[in-house]
């Protein structure tokens, strides 16, 4: 498959780092609002970050001081993606097919390192997870965020307009393929697993999150869900080679 590129497209560190700078003042006005003595007067605060923009990229949401943690973490993982993928611009060319192609192997990598970090923290929560009845309450709406960051990056992470986890270019897949050539000139077909929270068994067939009342349950899904990412990364760092 041959990638195109657009040079009219809004694309490259430029935009990351913008997107990056939106996280990083978003955040601030979080602990403005709810981390000093203001926070019992704060009433009606509300987000609206862009991360991406693909459809779904906006993400907006009603603040309030029982729950501002949740988005708060969900932001730092946003932040996260935005610096690697700025980081990313800078130091890999996309001038040659073979360029472009490695782009966005790379790229791939960036987004299932976010979707790993993702899941490692719902696996810590798990373990940290006691005391109150509103501690537990607190940290299954942190749960909540994460499971949804999952399919927001599902839904937005692409590359020249084709989505990437979605599950376009899984094995199972009869839309979509993709041919790579190599330097050697090999030319071989790359899958792309299906990465969303349905697909890595963060959400049921009924889309509900999984909860940490049910704690045995809950590790032996993101425990799945960490070896399903771990094995996607693998595979995807194997191209490079």
């Amino acid at each position: 498959m041959k990638i195109k590129y657009d040079p009219n497209l809004i694309f490259g560190s430029k935009r990351e780092s913008l997107f990056g700078k939106q996280i990083l003042k978003a955040r601030s006005l979080i602990r403005k609002y709810f981390g000093g003595k203001r926070s019992n007067d704060s009433k009606n605060v509300k987000l609206n970050v862009l991360t991406s923009i693909r459809r779904g990229g906006l993400l907006q949401t009603k603040l309030e001081k029982e729950t501002y943690h949740s988005i708060d973490s969900r932001l730092k993982f946003i932040s996260i993606t935005a610096t690697a993928l700025e980081r990313l611009h800078l130091i890999q060319p996309i001038q040659t097919t073979f360029q472009k192609q490695k782009f966005l192997i790379h790229q791939t990598i960036v987004y299932l390192d976010t979707l790993l970090a993702i899941s490692e923290h719902l696996m810590a929560l798990s373990t940290n997870e006691h005391g109150k009845k509103q501690f537990r309450w607190e940290k299954q709406r942190e749960v909540e965020e994460l499971v949804d960051e999952v399919d927001r990056i599902a839904s937005t992470a692409e590359f020249n307009q084709m989505t990437l986890f979605l599950g376009d270019f899984a094995k199972s897949s009869r839309t979509a393929s993709m041919w790579f050539l190599k330097e050697s000139g090999e030319v071989f077909q790359v899958y792309i697993a299906t990465m969303t929270s349905k697909s890595l068994g963060l959400t049921d067939f009924k889309n509900e999150v999984i909860t940490l009342s049910s704690p045995i349950e809950y590790e032996n899904k993101v425990k799945l869900a960490i070896e399903r990412i771990k094995e996607e990364r693998k595979q995807m760092a194997n191209v490079l080679e």
